[in-house]
């Protein structure tokens, strides 16, 4: 018997591949965009991102203007601030209401790879005043950082005012739980194979004895 839990322990630790670990923690951004459909973010709907410095917007895609020292995962990443070449590169928002899947919507300069692909906006909220009004959003997507596994993640995008202005940003890593190597469920099943197994043998060991 013993033997044959070896070698089931055996098998299933040889089976088991090494798997990178998901991201988590978060890292913060930001840089300039222009409202789309509205001269002010409050009546925005869609977003056109600039350049570095925030002179122009041309294109499909802006820049990043900087990033901090993210954490967790994104600590590798250090920190940055460029209004000449800039962070990264951040794709445009044709529509707010009806969003399209964007694959490297976001990318950030620097090691390891970094690049966000956003699947969706799961919140908008807007409020309009004299001044421009606000924009703020929510979009869900997958974090890709070389060395971990793809995760679930949302960047959360706010600004105000009219025509070209900041924004602040934040990518936050959405880990899902850890789901049991195949050598842990196997290590689970041995135990309670060996369990039942010395509970019968007690069982038969039993004396009955009659009066």
């Amino acid at each position: 018997m013993r033997l044959i839990v070896a070698a089931v322990v055996a098998s299933a630790l040889s089976g088991t591949s090494a798997v990178a670990a998901p991201v988590v923690g978060q890292i913060s951004l930001g840089g300039y965009a222009q409202s789309v459909g509205s001269a002010g973010m409050g009546g925005a709907t869609g977003i056109s991102f600039a350049n570095a410095s925030g002179l122009s917007v041309t294109g499909t895609s802006g820049s990043i203007s900087s990033f901090g020292a993210g954490s967790g995962s994104f600590s590798a990443l250090g920190a940055c601030s460029s209004q000449s070449s800039g962070c990264g590169t951040i794709k445009d928002i044709a529509s707010l209401s009806t969003p399209a899947a964007i694959s490297s919507f976001l990318t950030l300069t620097g090691t390891p790879a970094f690049s966000f692909d956003l699947s969706g906006l799961s919140m908008v909220s807007r409020s309009q005043d004299a001044s421009g009004g606000s924009l703020s959003f929510t979009a869900d997507g997958t974090i890709n950082l070389a060395g971990f596994d793809q995760t679930p993640g949302q960047f959360f995008f706010t600004a105000q005012g009219n025509n070209i202005v900041s924004y602040s940003a934040t990518v936050i890593a959405r880990a899902a739980p850890a789901i049991p190597e195949p050598a842990t469920w196997a290590m689970m099943l041995v135990g309670f194979s060996m369990v039942g197994i010395v509970a019968r043998r007690r069982i038969t060991a039993t004396k009955v004895t009659f009066a």
